[in-house]
């Protein structure tokens, strides 16, 4: 707005370098404004990280696990004769190929179904517990099925393992131990190809040399929480495997 002095002269309410400016008019901002807004807004609309789950396991592992535990359920509830009829069908002996025992139908399923069975609450959370630790990392860097393969042929290795040391035992076999170690036999391998164990393969080795040196402990004294023997060379059997089947299963085209 503007006024008339007494000379009849107009002059501005502000003077020409202080530009009146009315905060309570709007106004468009300009393209530079616009722009700026633009680059800010953008800077701070970033997605919001989704938090991962406290226990977050992959789906075969977890499927692997749940299993055994249902398996372990079911055989808590069985009467104990039909407990042992289920077992004497499923678990692995080495006499049964050895001649010393007739032919069964333990003999043709016992390789694969006595991973499924355990001797006690005690026996099933050690192997749940290992397999989890060395599974989880493994499925997420190879896949599920190729977990699946390694664990189901570094447990048969690690049974004839067995049979091939005590060929006519006629104590039976159970226990998921052989292929679980061969799964830590696989991730050792898989660390070493990552760059994680360092050049060459001598920690390898050294994590071969000291499961062996435990599994054979273990197998001489027996573990705490279980006063049934420990198949050591079931644990030696399916690590070497594990070793040696990683790259070949890693390089499958599944």
């Amino acid at each position: 707005m503007k006024t008339t002095n007494g000379t009849g002269n107009h002059e501005d309410d502000e003077t020409a370098d202080s530009p009146a400016v009315d905060s309570n008019v709007a106004r468009f901002p300009s393209k530079q404004e616009r722009a700026e807004f633009e680059r800010l807004r953008a800077a701070n609309d970033q997605p919001v990280p989704k938090h991962e789950p406290i226990f977050n396991m992959p789906p075969v592992v977890k499927a692997m696990c749940l299993v055994l535990i249902v398996i372990q359920c079911i055989v808590q509830v069985l009467p104990d004769p039909m407990v042992e009829s289920i077992f004497m069908r499923l678990w692995f002996v080495p006499a049964n190929y050895s001649g010393d025992l007739p032919l069964s139908m333990a003999t043709f399923l016992g390789p694969v179904t006595h991973m499924l069975l355990h001797g006690g609450w005690m026996h099933l959370c050690i192997n749940v517990g290992t397999l989890l630790a060395f599974g989880a990392g493994l499925e997420k860097n190879i896949g599920g099925k190729k977990l699946m393969i390694l664990f189901i042929s570094t447990g048969i290795i690690g049974a004839f393992t067995h049979f091939a040391v005590y060929p006519h035992a006629e104590q039976p076999l159970i226990g998921a131990s052989g292929g679980i170690s061969g799964l830590f036999g696989a991730i050792l391998m898989m660390a070493q190809a990552q760059g994680n164990m360092g050049p060459g393969y001598s920690k390898v080795a050294l994590f071969a040399i000291l499961w062996v040196l435990i599994s054979g402990f273990f197998g001489a004294y027996g573990m705490p929480g279980t006063d049934q023997p420990i198949a050591w060379t079931t644990h030696v059997g399916g690590f070497v495997a594990g070793l040696l089947l990683y790259h070949p299963v890693a390089k499958l085209k599944i």
